[in-house]
């Protein structure tokens, strides 16, 4: 599939490449791994033809295409749909085609080359077909959903979605396209947990000739995803069998060996010098002596250790004790113009106990924090913050807040409390891997990685026992995420943490709370079966996670024997049924208009082109129009009806989970639910 042939590459003075070699072939999945700054970027654009090699040569398999996931937000007018479609340029090309060649036919006015038109309009309705174009749009929202986009984004203009959501429309384009190589340079940076599993799912799903090369900081998902790696190291490409942990295990065993031949070598070394020092006055050695000269600068250099392989370790401060109870909330509600995020939320946290937060984007993990916080106001409801308890949040608006003219130790300084002494903040830095002089580098020149961690800082020097993390993983490289991991494991105080990154949420939390359909509640399982049964709702086109009601066996915010709760409760779901319903029903009802319309015209059609003198010689044109029309009604057909399925399925979906937390909701008590019914 792909070749790399002795490539070389400098930029900006570095050497990335150093006639590197390199061998992937069809349905191999690749994991490129290496330091910041390697050059793994440049690679993958290099590949694509974008950027040019200064020697060497890459082949790509005849015919083959690529495609490259940017890390670049791209604007436009043109619907989310539109622009996903326009991944594929050949379909794009054969409907933008039809299209002119149907006005052309319609004209009053026949064209010179009115036959070949027509003739033209069957070959492409012909590959139409081939390509599978007329499920075209159903796959398009298949991959949507997937991602996460709700069906009424579809049709939305792209400028109109923010950034982090363009860039997920931006992996829909790619993966729509279907190269036959397939590269992601940080696909999971925009993602939730959620769309990261439905990811990883579609690509085991599409796995076959399509090759994959993924260059991500997310060990678990180069895990998940990848059946080679490669790693890019002082501008040579290294090959291994197996994801990233194989990988490991490989340069564990590499890095024994070659600890082992450099021992080897040291003492053949030192006992060739000892001898050399020892006889070189007397004449009588002098031949033994230049024997041993001869050998000693024939031997080949001591080979340098490399890194151990282990991860630094960040270590926090202990904070303060405080009230066994760090936080409650009672009924908490918040709502934004109008649209409800959080409705009556009755939560626990207890002293050191450490939550994972999931959900899908936009479904209110940032808002509960912020409203822990006290950075928002709720609504109705309270927050009741435990006894001792210092609430710090951490989100990415906090590396914003750095002062880019400061030191690392002027900034940390800046956040400390007055008894906080110069060694004890040498200490905290050293601990957040700012050892020596790098407490002297200024904020303006570190790199995203370094901010979070002088970010991270700021947060332990506040005090804080109830950590409230937003995506602290993001912009941190693997060794800085597993020691991360490290010391949230081991931090003795409370964390409510939201993240993609799957090892550290499994490696650091105790528990989950899922948040969903504007409520909060606790996950009895594992993040596992939590994220199979997020995808499994996601393929039957429901939104990608579990309703709050079937989250777990006993969800705490339903758990009443009160006839008058329940009948609330009961009341609640039904109407959010039909809140959620209605505007798919409304479009589910115009689509089924359409069909009955578009059905109608061809039948008249083809009573038309059924009669014997619809082939005479004086209704030639009314016949190649008819035909034309024709081709476009059983078109235009067939995306009605695949929008007629998926509009039905998802109504389907919502009302079967609304029976299964009204069941749930009856087998907490059923007498008191029968009252309620």
């Amino acid at each position: 599939m792909l070749t790399l042939d002795k490539i070389s590459k400098n930029l900006g003075g570095k050497r990335l490449l150093d006639q590197a070699e390199l061998m992937i072939h069809p349905g191999e999945r690749v994991g490129l791994i290496g330091a910041n700054g390697s050059g793994k970027t440049t690679l993958l654009r290099m590949i694509l033809g974008e950027v040019d090699s200064d020697a060497g040569a890459i082949l790509l398999r005849g015919g083959a295409r690529a495609g490259l996931l940017r890390q670049e937000i791209r604007d436009g007018g043109q619907t989310l749909m539109a622009e996903t479609l326009a991944g594929d340029a050949e379909l794009t090309a054969l409907r933008q085609e039809r299209t002119a060649i149907e006005a052309c036919l319609l004209s009053c006015e026949p064209a010179p080359d009115h036959d070949a038109q027509v003739a033209r309009m069957g070959e492409i309705d012909l590959r139409l077909t081939t390509i599978n174009a007329y499920s075209a749009e159903g796959r398009a929202a298949t991959i949507l959903t997937g991602l996460g986009f709700a069906p009424d984004d579809l049709e939305r203009p792209l400028s109109t979605f923010s950034g982090g959501w363009r860039m997920r429309s931006q992996l829909a384009r790619l993966l729509f396209s279907q190269p036959d190589l397939l590269l992601l340079d940080e696909p999971t940076n925009h993602l939730d947990l959620e769309s990261a599993a439905w990811l990883e799912g579609h690509l085991k799903k599409n796995a076959g000739a399509q090759a994959l090369i993924i260059v991500s900081h997310d060990r678990s998902f180069l895990n998940r995803t990848t059946n080679v790696t490669v790693e890019l190291e002082n501008g040579r490409l290294t090959r291994y069998s197996g994801p990233f942990d194989a990988w490991l295990e490989q340069k564990a065993a590499n890095l024994q060996s070659q600890e082992k031949t450099a021992a080897v070598l040291s003492r053949k070394r030192e006992e060739l010098e000892c001898f050399i020092r020892r006889f070189r006055a007397k004449a009588t050695k002098a031949k033994q002596v230049q024997s041993r000269v001869k050998a000693l600068e024939r031997m080949e250099p001591v080979p340098q250790s490399g890194p151990s392989g282990r991860p630094p370790r960040i270590r926090f401060p202990t904070p303060p004790t405080c009230a066994q109870e760090v936080i409650k909330t009672k009924r908490l509600s918040k709502s934004y113009e109008g649209k409800t995020i959080l409705s009556e939320v009755n939560l626990e946290l207890k002293r050191g106990q450490k939550t994972g937060l999931v959900g899908i984007n936009g479904a209110g993990k940032s808002t509960l924090l912020k409203l822990i916080a006290g950075d928002l106001q709720p609504d109705s409801g309270s927050v009741i913050i435990g006894e001792r308890v210092r609430v710090a949040r951490f989100a990415q608006h906090a590396l914003e807040t750095l002062q880019p003219g400061q030191t690392v130790l002027e900034s940390a300084a800046s956040a400390a409390p007055e008894h906080f002494g110069d060694t004890a903040l040498r200490t905290l830095l050293g601990g957040l891997l700012f050892a020596g002089e790098a407490v002297k580098t200024r904020v303006a020149d570190l790199s995203g990685g370094e901010r979070v961690r002088l970010a991270l800082a700021h947060l332990f020097l506040s005090g804080a026992n109830l950590l409230l993390l937003d995506e602290p993983a993001n912009h941190l490289d693997m060794a800085a995420r597993a020691a991360l991991e490290e010391a949230l494991s081991d931090y003795p105080g409370a964390v409510i943490l939201v993240t993609h990154d799957r090892d550290l949420m499994e490696a650091s939390c105790d528990g989950l709370w899922v948040v969903a359909n504007q409520g909060v509640v606790a996950w009895e399982g594992t993040l596992e079966s939590y994220l199979e049964q997020a995808v499994r709702e996601d393929s039957s086109h429901s939104s990608a996670t579990p309703s709050p009601t079937t989250a777990t066996s006993t969800p705490s915010a339903f758990t009443t024997r009160d006839p008058k709760e329940i009948r609330r409760l009961t009341a609640q779901i039904r109407d959010r049924l039909r809140q959620e319903t209605q505007q798919t029903r409304q479009r589910l009802k115009r689509v089924e208009h359409a069909i009955a319309t578009l059905e109608a015209e061809r039948e008249q059609l083809q009573a038309l082109l059924a009669a014997p003198d619809a082939y005479a010689s004086d209704s030639r044109e009314t016949l190649k129009t008819s035909v034309a029309r024709l081709g476009q009604l059983e078109s235009e057909l067939h995306a009605a009806m695949t929008q007629w399925e998926t509009l039905s399925l998802t109504i389907e979906t919502q009302e079967n989970e609304a029976e299964e937390a009204l069941a749930r909701i009856r087998a907490q008590d059923p007498l008191a639910a029968l009252s309620a019914d």
